[in-house]
């Protein structure tokens, strides 16, 4: 596939989180992974002006890429909005926060703290529906840190930003950041609908903050009814996917195609030998290391069916290269 045209990238950014919307009108940004991967994406796009970015949460390997962006220098970056988290005392939240106040000051960009449910619509470039499904008013005024109702504590995950693409009412994706279990209780006594047919999975097959992880995904899941389930994962970072989480997703929904964006330790204890012909041919962090199982996923929005890499190619690399692969368990 050697050209993208209107299309939503998924990024292998290793442990970390990315999503690029080229659409009709612009450019839109959802998370902007570690390290310098959406820069070299972007770059090898030949795309110099982003029109939106969202950040989900505080965490770096959701925001690192944004400081690599505008120290850059190169890229035009039009509007980036995002939520407050006083509890999150990292260099790199500080830095980014104060990069995108200076910037703001000086007419350079749009900065907005604000990314709540009901803001859908304000962020369209083009065919896709832009949809903020969460988090509510209600946890993002309360703030991590603080307790929610039940008494749950509130944790930067819990106001995860949830997003959804849509085209002609359609849902393409959802794209849920690191929601946690305080996060999806909310939204699901919201009413909040949360259907799509594919769904990044939150905290990369972590365990999200729940202490029971199963029930955790099962739940998410029921509420989602995906066809297909991404982990934006890392090789030899934190081990996810976690076993339990491919297990419960499988049972819940047994014919989904899951895909990881990199090889999972548990799904090969060793990397293939040789590098294999089912990448996309765009940018993936883990390709010249051989770590990548899907690598960058493509979904054509001129048809929401064609997902790249390609089903069959990518399944017999599974059957090559993961002798213990958990999507085949």
């Amino acid at each position: 596939m050697s050209k993208l045209g209107h299309s939503l990238a998924i990024l292998d950014v290793g442990h970390g989180n990315c999503a690029v919307l080229i659409d009709t009108n612009g450019v839109v940004v959802i998370d902007t992974g570690p390290g310098s991967s959406l820069l070299e994406y972007l770059t090898e796009r030949g795309i110099k002006i982003v029109d939106v970015v969202l950040i989900s949460h505080a965490d770096q390997d959701h925001i690192g890429g944004l400081i690599q962006l505008l120290a850059s220098k190169v890229f035009c970056i039009k509007r980036v909005l995002l939520n407050t988290d006083s509890e999150k005392d990292s260099a790199v939240w500080d830095d980014l926060l104060y990069e995108l106040n200076r910037a703001n000051n000086a007419n350079e960009l749009q900065f907005e703290i604000s990314l709540t449910h009901n803001r859908s619509g304000e962020f369209d470039q083009g065919a896709v529906n832009i949809e903020i499904l969460g988090p509510s008013k209600y946890l993002a005024g309360k703030g991590p840190g603080s307790k929610d109702k039940k008494g749950r504590k509130i944790t930067t995950n819990s106001i995860s930003a949830v997003i959804r693409l849509s085209k002609d009412k359609n849902p393409i994706a959802l794209l849920p950041g690191d929601l946690d279990e305080v996060g999806l209780t909310d939204l699901i006594g919201s009413g909040v609908n949360l259907n799509a047919p594919l769904v990044v999975f939150p905290h990369h097959g972590g365990r999200a903050g729940s202490t029971n992880m199963t029930e955790f995904a099962r739940k998410l899941c029921a509420q989602v009814s995906p066809k297909m389930v991404i982990f934006s994962n890392g090789r030899g970072q934190r081990g996810t996917p976690i076993p339990e989480v491919v297990e419960a997703i499988r049972q819940r929904v047994p014919f989904i195609r899951i895909a990881c964006t990199q090889l999972s330790e548990h799904c090969a204890k060793s990397l293939p030998p040789s590098l294999f012909t089912h990448l996309n041919n765009v940018f993936s962090a883990g390709r010249e290391s051989n770590k990548c199982c899907a690598g960058t996923i493509v979904i054509a929005l001129d048809s929401v069916d064609t997902i790249f890499p390609d089903y069959d190619a990518h399944q017999e690399f599974i059957k090559l290269a993961a002798p213990t692969a958990l999507c085949r368990a």
